[in-house]
């Protein structure tokens, strides 16, 4: 059980880099405090392409598959750890 857990240690530390680099890939929904503060905008529902709204998707979903992932392993690495299987 010493290599499940090795094994499942690793799929978890290549998860949560995968989840930070895709968090910070995506973009932000609201301009930020300045954006609030001058109430601009600079994109508008017209000016957006079809192209980034599937990339934006695709990035979304990834990120969930990857945080159940996360969390799924979790659980799972606590219950060996507890068990001492």
């Amino acid at each position: 059980m010493t290599v499940l857990k090795f094994i499942l240690g690793i799929v978890f530390m290549l998860i949560s880099v995968g989840l930070v680099i895709l968090i910070l890939m995506q973009r932000s929904k609201e301009e930020g405090l300045s954006g609030a503060i001058t109430g601009q905008r600079t994109e508008s529902f017209y000016s957006k392409s079809g192209a980034s709204l599937s990339k934006e998707k695709f990035l979304m979903r990834l990120t969930i598959v990857l945080g159940v992932a996360f969390a799924v392993i979790a659980i799972v690495l606590s219950a060996l750890m507890r068990y001492g299987v």
